[in-house]
């Protein structure tokens, strides 16, 4: 429900990212039946991806981890997104598992790299349009 409550927000950003030249790629790790709900939940309408076997997120060294679900900020962003609607109804890929917010190209450059230390701890969007 958090990631969800992220993508929203996100999506609140997209022309700000187009400007820039920018492109908001989402990759999550449930199974692709997902997307579609996960999309009309959200009104994010780029590109969606997604990693059940989590490689991606072992590539980019994103933390996993029991402990990153119970922090003070996981309870916190857990009430807010489920107050602006975001309810989980069921476990749709490894919640262990965090995020996090890369900004590569143009090319292989890498500009920008924010692993998400708990749930609900996300890359703010002002340093991300800044990468």
């Amino acid at each position: 429900m958090i990631c969800r409550q992220q993508v929203a927000d996100l999506t609140k950003y997209a022309k700000d990212f187009e400007d820039r030249q920018m492109q908001l790629v989402v990759i999550g790790n449930g199974a692709p039946h997902f997307i579609k709900a996960f999309r009309e939940d959200t009104g994010y309408p780029g590109k969606i991806y997604t990693d059940p076997s989590l490689n991606t997120y072992k590539s980019l060294n994103l933390k996993r981890s029991l402990g990153s679900l119970f922090g003070l900020k996981s309870v916190k962003e857990g009430l807010r997104a489920a107050a602006s609607g975001y309810l989980q109804t069921e476990i749709q890929g490894d919640a262990l598992q965090q995020g996090g917010a890369i900004i590569v190209g143009p090319g292989d450059v890498l500009h920008y790299v924010y692993r998400n230390s708990e749930a609900g701890d996300h890359a703010p969007v002002e340093e991300m349009l800044a990468g």
